[in-house]
């Protein structure tokens, strides 16, 4: 049974039945591996016009070996992703604050108290 699911433009198939096996045609490749390997594949050529293999996506050597690291602070939570001491960020009501994490506590106290100042 033959399958097809659009994404953002372009058709993806799955022609075999096999759940692994779908495939498109990104800037004149034809491209195939699972479902959510393709359609990144699709996102990074349309977002980044840079055409990368789907199974690119799927090899451990990919992967970023980096522990993550978040702290709640005040209801929110800073990130970082690095582990390097001034890559933390936030995103605060659609903004994204980038920094140490002591400068975004500093800021997120400030914005706390011009709040509780309005009510």
């Amino acid at each position: 049974m033959k399958k097809r699911i659009f994404h953002r433009g372009y058709t993806i198939e799955n022609t075999t039945g096999i759940t692994n096996d779908w495939t498109t045609s990104i800037k004149g490749n034809s491209v195939s591996g699972t479902l959510t390997e393709v359609k990144k594949s699709v996102d990074w050529w349309l977002d980044m016009s840079t055409f990368i293999h789907p199974q690119k996506f799927s090899s451990p050597a990919s992967k970023p070996a980096t522990s993550s690291t978040s702290e709640n602070y005040r209801g929110f939570i800073i990130r970082n992703d690095t582990g390097k001491p001034n890559e933390w960020y936030l995103l605060l009501r659609g903004q994204l604050l980038k920094g140490n994490a002591t400068s975004i506590k500093q800021y997120l106290d400030k914005v706390i108290e011009k709040r509780a100042k309005a009510q």
